[in-house]
């Protein structure tokens, strides 16, 4: 395939590699950079991965290894110095989304490449592969694999597996496609395990956790006439349960269970006067437009941003603004 002319070249020219990806990495960034960083390693090559946060629980049983590090200047700023590539995965848009990893990758000599399936500008890099149409990053890692004639292991097989499961809520969400299930078949053939893969990422969690998708339920608010739903959970209530906020994966979506909402809400408090927002929409919405406009980003139908303000404000702004555009007929100015 021509788009991965340059990076198939990239890689075989040099021999140090640095991977990374977006802050609070989910299965879609930690699959595909276990993959990819695998196949390199196959290829000879010497690889490090690098993100700015850990990997959160439930997806540490892809990498049993603990080859994903987390960045700390005392340890990596030489390794960083030695890079001969970087490779963003799952992240476009700008070093920021990266975190403090970013900050200093942004400086390094080396080449740089991004790979995802988010629409945002790439100017960033040298070299990038942008495919908003693929339903996952892990979907063009499987490709330029398949493009380089590359062995698929067990292991590499389960990390993109869990990537395209989490990243398309189980083969819901709207870039489900044909070709995803394609993926899937080979991944399968190639010794991931559904049963496995799906215990270990949904049904691990914390008695804590439980009850607080209990409370979250219980506190579920609606706005134009049943098509929003929005909610809220503020630092004190996660302490109280003992839940983090690496933890609240699948909170934004709880919301979509309700017959006739077609935007959710969801904020959560993350520091004094900063609160995380995540959107979803049914797709009839494109929410991402809101989230650009608090200098976040995302898909049409996923989208997040951090806003400046107290939690139940910060809400109640973001409701406003979903209204408006439901008042517009759904389509964004």
């Amino acid at each position: 395939m021509a788009m991965w002319q340059k990076i198939i070249s990239i890689m075989q020219q040099y021999q140090n590699f640095v991977l990374t990806s977006h802050v609070n990495p989910d299965c879609d960034a930690l699959g595909s950079e276990l993959a990819l960083a695998e196949h390199l390693r196959n290829l000879g090559k010497k690889v490090t991965i690098l993100n700015s946060d850990p990997v959160p629980p439930a997806f540490r049983f892809l990498d049993p290894q603990k080859s994903i590090k987390r960045y700390t200047q005392a340890k990596h700023a030489s390794l960083i110095k030695r890079a001969e590539v970087i490779i963003v995965l799952d992240a476009s848009g700008g070093w920021e989304r990266l975190g403090r990893v970013g900050e200093v990758l942004a400086q390094a000599e080396a080449l740089k490449i991004c790979i995802d399936h988010h629409p945002e500008a790439t100017d960033f890099v040298d070299v990038a592969v942008v495919d908003s149409e693929a339903a996952a990053t892990a979907e063009l890692i499987y490709d330029l694999l398949r493009v380089m004639g590359g062995s698929l292991s067990a292991s590499m097989a389960r990390s993109l597996y869990a990537a395209i499961i989490t990243d398309t809520g189980n083969f819901r969400f709207p870039k489900t496609s044909s070709q995803t299930h394609r993926i899937t078949a080979e991944l399968l053939a190639a010794g991931a395990n559904p049963l496995e893969i799906y215990g270990q990422i949904y049904e691990q969690y914390s008695l804590g956790r439980v009850r607080l998708k209990g409370r979250v339920i219980d506190s579920i608010q609606t706005a134009a006439g049943g098509q929003i739903a929005y909610y809220g959970l503020d630092r004190a209530t996660l302490k109280a349960y003992g839940v983090e906020v690496s933890e609240l994966d699948g909170f934004a979506s709880l919301g979509q269970e309700i017959g006739g909402v077609r935007v959710v809400v969801f904020g959560v408090e993350r520091s004094q006067g900063r609160v995380k927002i995540s959107l979803r929409s049914d797709g009839s919405v494109a929410v991402n437009h809101i989230a650009v406009a608090y200098k976040g980003g995302g898909h049409p139908s996923a989208a997040g941003a951090t806003i400046e303000g107290e939690l139940t404000e910060v809400i109640a702004g973001v409701v406003q603004k979903v209204e408006r555009l439901l008042e517009t007929g759904g389509k964004s100015e």
